[in-house]
């Protein structure tokens, strides 16, 4: 009798795991782009590919456009489990990605010497290659990967501006506070506007101009209320794709590998390259609707970026004096960023 109860013991139990690898685990992913933008493509992507390596058993259904929540709410989704997966832009939460910002200083992705930035491939590898670094301030959520596109530049809808000197007295939405620092330190004024609504702040004149990137602006179709783009290329915004923590460890061990082995350092590099494609994609998109270009010379490109250097030192001291390790983390990409090749 003990050994037929020990039997139908072992039977029970693995009926019950081939039950629990059968079981389909749904992932409910959240951002707020449009459905034409790079990401909503990519995590469209992933969710077959997610879907394909698991035989199935998760599902991966993405909710674009703020469905499940405005833009300041994306991460707090993804922190409470209100969403499984959030993707989210760390400056449209002021003050709680302080370290992260430090990616954020100016010219940080510039190589020693270099008229321009690495490419958001090899950005968005070294901040995700990064992430431990950052565990702490996204506490709740696990990172599958950082995006940082570091060639957020200048668009304006009436000036055509060349020098700080022409942004005198106008009003520049930016996307995170140091953004906001460095348009202080350029002579004009930072305002806090939402993607979705700029197309009409732009148009009404409540602003003068924004901080954003082509690949960015051609998905929310800005040409239309924008004359000029200046490519300073001064800073990187950052976004970061995250998993509930929780919900990450109740996987079987072989659903955490998919997910895993979908995300990384290598799947950064991969959804930056497609942001490299998407941001010369839409330069040719400002372009065809006649905008103008500004390519700062070299002497104009420096009175962009002599005002607002003291920033990187005063920034990490703050940072620092609040026990945060800003100066490791800075010092870390700076040493990657000198030895990638633009």
């Amino acid at each position: 009798m003990k050994r037929i109860r020990t039997a139908l013991l072992g039977v029970c139990v693995m009926g019950m795991s081939l039950a629990a690898m059968a079981e389909t685990i749904e992932l409910k992913v959240s951002h707020y782009l449009p459905p034409n933008h790079t990401i909503h493509q990519e995590l469209t992507r992933w969710a077959a590919e997610v879907g394909e390596k698991s035989g199935g058993r998760l599902k991966v259904t993405v909710f674009p456009a703020g469905q499940m929540g405005p833009i300041t709410r994306q991460f707090d989704l993804a922190r409470t489990g209100a969403a499984d997966v959030a993707f989210f832009l760390h400056g449209a939460l002021p003050g709680r990605f302080a370290l992260t910002e430090v990616s954020h200083l100016p010219y940080t992705f510039y190589p020693d010497g270099a008229s321009k930035p690495v490419t958001a491939a090899q950005a968005s590898a070294i901040m995700t290659s990064l992430a431990p670094q950052l565990a702490a301030e996204h506490e709740g959520t696990r990172i599958l990967y950082v995006i940082s596109s570091p060639n957020v530049s200048l668009f304006f809808n009436k000036a055509v501006v060349h020098r700080p000197a022409d942004m005198k007295g106008m009003r520049i939405r930016h996307n995170g506070p140091i953004a906001a620092q460095m348009i202080e330190l350029w002579g004009a004024t930072p305002a806090a506007v939402a993607p979705a609504e700029l197309a009409d702040a732009l148009q009404k004149g409540t602003v003068d101009g924004m901080t954003f990137n082509y690949e960015g602006a051609q998905s929310f179709q800005f040409a239309p209320v924008t004359k000029s783009v200046t490519e300073n290329n001064a800073y990187g915004g950052t976004f970061a794709l995250v998993i509930n923590a929780k919900k990450y460890e109740s996987l079987p061990p072989d659903l955490k590998k998919v997910i895993d082995s979908t995300t990384g350092v290598d799947a950064a590099q991969r959804v930056g390259a497609a942001y490299d494609k998407a941001e010369a994609t839409g330069r040719e998109y400002f372009l065809a609707n006649k905008v103008e270009i500004v390519v700062p010379t070299a002497d104009e490109r420096k009175a962009f970026q002599t005002p607002v250097m003291p920033l990187v030192g005063k920034t990490i001291d703050a940072l620092e004096s609040k026990g945060l390790k800003a100066r490791k983390l800075y010092d870390d990409i700076r040493a990657q960023v000198n030895a990638s090749k633009p």
